[in-house]
């Protein structure tokens, strides 16, 4: 081992010793419970979405001025959008799990015993590279081991925090979709009261029919903005939650591939 490169291992031991002794619970743990927070009240709002599209369906509105007219039904409207939604609703899911994943990773790592050995591994590998005559082997296996553990233990709160800065720099387009959903469940709350409450009477039956034939149009309108926001909402969380941490988990692989053949 070259004068150079001991020293660069120095430098290395110095500071992964200095993040040992950092517990990264308090680090990365807000960050993860902002973004489980947040994807857990868009995956309210996407069942309860759902559920009302399931109920509203199965109604059929029936649209009959002076005694005269069709029956009308909103699920070939909403069909497409009830589709995408469960879709969503399952990302959303799985980002949940995958977020309760990281914080039981994070909180292993944080383990004082664990830092405690890794701390003490850092202090035996740096005691061993400055006896003179050391094994050159056991130095580099060393070194390899304490450089291996202490990625391992970084891996998660890297991955927490680019997940939750990247969820930051998103989250006017998200909060845009999930106003989008919002509008459109309380336009589906409005057209099945309407149906609920509608009057016999032929002067009434006819005012509501077109009330309601408008609302069908408005409903519409707002499904096919709907759509275009939930798939927003099924991108954002699938990059967010799902790919960027198995990214992170295959460089982190490459990164401890590469140290193993050093």
């Amino acid at each position: 081992m070259t004068p150079h490169q001991r020293l660069w291992s120095y430098g290395i031991l110095l500071l992964l010793f200095l993040l040992a002794c950092l517990p990264l619970t308090s680090l990365a743990n807000p960050q993860l419970n902002e973004m489980l927070k947040v994807t857990l009240t868009v995956y309210a709002l996407a069942r309860g979405l759902n559920a009302l599209i399931s109920v509203v369906q199965g109604t059929e509105l029936a649209i009959e001025p002076m005694g005269v007219g069709v029956t009308l039904t909103p699920g070939q409207i909403l069909d497409p959008l009830n589709d995408l939604i469960e879709q969503v609703s399952l990302i959303l899911l799985i980002a949940s799990a995958s977020i309760g994943i990281q914080k039981i990773l994070l909180s292993a790592g944080d383990i004082e015993i664990f830092r405690g050995l890794l701390i003490l591994l850092i202090i035996i590998t740096l005691a061993v590279m400055l006896i003179r005559g050391s094994n050159l082997s056991l130095q580099k296996n060393l070194l390899r081991g304490v450089i291996i553990l202490s990625i391992l233990r970084l891996a998660v709160p890297v991955t927490a925090l680019a997940a939750n800065q990247m969820q930051n720099w998103l989250d006017n387009d998200r909060q845009q979709a999930v106003t989008v959903l919002n509008s459109t469940q309380e336009s589906l709350r409005d057209l099945q009261q309407a149906e609920l409450h509608k009057d016999r009477k032929w002067y009434q039956g006819m005012r509501d029919s077109l009330d309601i034939s408008g609302k069908l149009q408005n409903i519409k309108d707002k499904a096919e903005k709907a759509v275009e926001a939930a798939i927003y909402l099924l991108a954002e969380f699938l990059l967010v939650m799902v790919l960027l941490p198995i990214l992170f988990l295959f460089l982190g692989w490459r990164i401890l591939l590469k140290i193993g053949k050093w």
